[in-house]
């Protein structure tokens, strides 16, 4: 296993990304979060990239939001910072660090979206790389 320092972000990608439409509720985005296990979903068909997570399910119920009656579209978040797949985790985890985001997509040069990093894969690429040692 690669030091963390040296390590690229393709290597925390495990599975594809789980993608969600503008016009789906927050109850079929939970369902949707619960059903993937995961915390985050780039949204479909946006304009830039669009990315939904809990912190924005749990942002919109504080500010009065109703499960069926609010979509995705309302909440989303538009202006996403991603990541190149060649690009360091380190180098990441900073990012995520200084913009207090949990959760980026990894894109390719052409726009694509081929996976979704988090917090958590870089910790436990940390934790692997430390016991390891």
């Amino acid at each position: 296993m690669s030091p963390i320092r040296d390590a690229a972000v393709r290597s925390l990608i495990t599975r594809p990304p789980v993608f969600v439409h503008l016009d789906d509720s927050l109850r079929q985005l939970a369902t949707t979060f619960v059903e993937e296990s995961i915390g985050a979903a780039v949204v479909r068909n946006t304009n830039p990239l669009g990315l939904v997570s809990e912190r924005d399910v749990m942002r919109a119920l504080a500010d009065g939001a109703t499960l069926d009656q609010t979509s995705v579209r309302e909440i989303m978040t538009e202006e996403v910072e991603v990541a190149a797949p060649t690009d360091l985790i380190i180098d990441i985890v900073d990012r995520m660090v200084d913009n207090e985001i949990r959760h980026m997509p990894v894109t390719t040069p052409d726009g694509a979206v081929i996976g979704l990093v988090s917090a958590r894969d870089a910790l436990t690429r940390l934790a692997e790389t430390w016991h390891a040692q």
